[in-house]
């Protein structure tokens, strides 16, 4: 999601809001204070107006993180991890860390969000209904919550992935045909049908003169397209690297240097070996990975002086891996750790190094049909022997 900052968490699920999040903020702003409060409350000055559509924007947003975090306490539920729940520019989304394990669960999880929202609409319709809105003022953001709320719910239930109907939909494929690969690609090639009708509304609409309608439904429909392609690419992934132990993919030699050696002898140590970073060990314990990117910050004189030590990034979870463990957990742990490598490490051992590099080597196999296991090809392939480039 890119640039994104920490809020606050909620029962220990991270609440995040990414940037463009104040773009859609600022934009429903100003709709709302121009358009939507001087009809529904006349006669107040330009400010009430702006103070009335702060308000109700930021109370919509609170609406997508319940809905949001519906999702993440259902999946909490059914025993997978929730890395957080991101607010952006196109609403809010749960970061879950693994796939549901069976169609129900991946059906309770999809409903979730839909569920809440219709609730909320609910319960915000019963407080009007009782008189406790009377003010003109609670009255306008109330009913503009209520209007909202069962968009946000009608508009997820719509069947096209990775919408919360399309999640429903593979789950009732997935349960029809007991393939979780097959049920994606088809509910991803549904989410790609929607976001084209999307964009074709949203162009004929801006021919029509409803330009910023027109031309939010187009943007709406590329990030849907984008959203269910990247989501089956993701299964597709899963499924090539999950099979897969580390151990079948690292590389068990290993190059490394020490911590008190200088970068004048690190940089020498690279140019030998032609890689981007080596784990620094010390006393057979790893102690940091340092890498080329690391020395962009250390003037060409100061080389001799400086140590590895001052320039490596001290080794953490998300720069080990251990060599029982899944080639797609290390995909995920490696491609999000800003260096693309990981140290193999069992019982505090150094047994290999890991790059992308070697990740993407398996996956351009499997994509010619053989797998990632030494002389097994894939049903119908030719066996070859796997070739690891460090």
């Amino acid at each position: 999601m890119g640039t994104t900052v920490r809020l606050f968490s909620i029962a220990r699920i991270p609440i995040y809001v990414h940037v463009s999040w104040l773009a859609i903020y600022a934009l429903i702003t100003w709709t709302l204070a121009v358009g939507y409060f001087p009809q529904a409350i006349p006669n107040l000055p330009a400010a009430a107006y702006w103070a009335h559509g702060l308000v109700a924007a930021l109370l919509l947003f609170v609406s997508v993180l319940l809905h949001e975090l519906s999702h993440s306490l259902v999946a909490l539920g059914h025993g997978l991890g929730v890395r957080g729940i991101t607010l952006h520019v196109f609403g809010g989304v749960s970061q879950l860390e693994d796939e549901p394990p069976s169609a129900r669960a991946e059906a309770l999880i999809a409903a979730a969000g839909p569920l809440v929202s219709f609730a909320l609409a609910g319960v915000l319709w019963a407080f009007r209904a009782a008189g406790l809105a009377n003010a003109p003022s609670a009255e306008a953001i109330v009913a503009y919550l209520i209007t909202v709320n069962v968009i946000v719910g009608i508009f997820n239930l719509v069947p096209g992935f990775p919408l919360d109907g399309g999640r429903i939909l593979r789950a009732f494929l997935w349960h029809w045909n007991g393939s979780l690969p097959r049920a994606t690609y088809l509910a991803s090639r549904a989410g790609v049908g929607i976001a084209y009708a999307l964009m074709a509304f949203g162009v004929f609409q801006m021919f029509g003169g409803s330009l910023v309608s027109g031309l939010w439904f187009v943007l709406i429909g590329v990030f849907l397209q984008s959203a269910a392609n990247a989501s089956y690419a993701q299964v597709g992934l899963r499924e090539a690297l999950e099979r897969l132990r580390v151990s079948a993919v690292m590389t068990p030699e290993v190059v490394t240097v020490a911590p008190d050696e200088t970068v004048a002898q690190l940089v020498d140590t690279f140019w030998r070996h032609h890689v981007a970073s080596f784990p620094v060990v010390e006393n057979d314990r790893v102690v940091g990975i340092a890498s080329v990117t690391q020395l962009q910050r250390v003037a060409q004189e100061q080389w001799p002086l400086v140590r590895v030590a001052d320039v490596m990034k001290p080794i953490d979870e998300t720069l080990t891996i251990r060599s029982t463990d899944t080639a797609f957990k290390a995909f995920e742990r490696a491609s999000t750790n800003g260096i693309g490598r990981l140290a193999v490490i069992d019982d505090e051992r150094l047994v290999g190094y890991l790059s992308m590099q070697d990740l993407t080597h398996v996956l351009a196999l499997h994509s010619l049909g053989q797998s990632g296991t030494r002389g097994h090809g894939l049903p119908g392939a030719r066996p070859r022997s796997l070739r690891r480039v460090a």
